[in-house]
């Protein structure tokens, strides 16, 4: 073979005939050459498009099966909170119930009310993110005061589950340039996520530190963890670890998608750790700090 200018390799078949003379002395030899070089390529072309066709169609096929998944939770979470609406309200129109069960009745329907707003919330910010719609309201905001009102949103589940709580904060202000309420939807699905996979009597951690130019929020728990084949796709949308694990502790697994992307219209970005399962789980954030005149 030899090179060609256009860089590609000349390939070829290459056959023989002698010809002798009577006595047998060789005289000459025909030598014939065929040039396979653009039958080779084309062949190399048409396995490389099988492959991609191959790849596409196991992706699609993926896509497809994660979606229908999706969708079956989905139905499952909306029915959850509005058949228990539904019940409670039919309780109330019954009869004259007691002002004790018309208060837990109304309780009831308020918080599963909230649910299901939630579960909302998180498809329209699932599709503004697709569609490149999510927009971010920019400040200067403080980080220490956003962190503690997270903690403070989640206190009672931590009391609740007798689950243990060791923040470790930096003492000097730190500011970031960012959108409070998107900051707070962030830091409330991490801290949620933290406590509700972490089974009763475990321990959560949080700390904030900064560099130079960043500040680092570390979120650490001693929950269910994370297997290694699937962390990788932590943060992907329509991607789930064991959907039994999400049926049983609700919500729709799009928390940690949603909180990757307003991390990165942050400027920030967000890792996941995790010894593997049944061995706890550790989330880092980092965002641009904001120097104040």
């Amino acid at each position: 073979m030899r090179r060609l200018d256009t860089g590609t390799q000349w390939m070829g078949n290459f056959g023989g005939t002698p010809v002798y003379k009577e006595d047998g002395e060789l005289v000459l030899a025909i030598v014939t050459m065929r040039d396979v070089t653009r039958q080779k390529l084309l062949e190399h072309e048409r396995e490389q498009l099988l492959t991609r066709e191959q790849a596409a169609r196991i992706a699609a096929q993926e896509s497809n099966r994660l979606k229908d998944e999706f969708l079956a939770i989905i139905s499952h979470e909306l029915r959850t909170p509005l058949n228990a609406i539904l019940g409670w309200t039919q309780l109330l129109q019954r009869g004259n119930p007691s002002l004790e069960a018309t208060h837990r009745a109304l309780g009831m329907i308020e918080r599963n009310s909230l649910t299901q707003a939630r579960i909302v919330d998180d498809i329209l910010d699932v599709s503004r993110i697709i569609n490149g719609k999510m927009t971010l309201q920019r400040m200067d905001i403080p980080l220490h005061p956003v962190v503690e009102q997270a903690l403070e949103v989640v206190q009672f589940i931590l009391q609740d589950k007798g689950l243990t709580l060791e923040t470790h904060f930096v003492t000097q202000p730190l500011y970031i340039s960012g959108d409070i309420n998107r900051l707070q939807q962030i830091l409330w699905n991490l801290l949620t996520n933290a406590v509700k996979f972490t089974p009763a009597g475990g321990k959560v951690w949080v700390t904030l530190t900064n560099t130079t130019d960043q500040a680092v929020l570390t979120i650490q728990d001693t929950g269910e963890g994370i297997a290694p084949e699937f962390l990788p796709h932590i943060f992907e949308r329509f991607r789930q670890a064991d959907g039994s694990t999400t049926l049983a502790h609700g919500g729709l697994g799009l928390g940690l998608a949603i909180v990757h992307s307003l991390v990165e219209l942050h400027g920030g970005t967000i890792t996941a750790l995790s010894p593997g399962v049944g061995q706890g789980a550790q989330f880092t954030l980092t965002l641009p700090l904001v120097k104040l005149p």
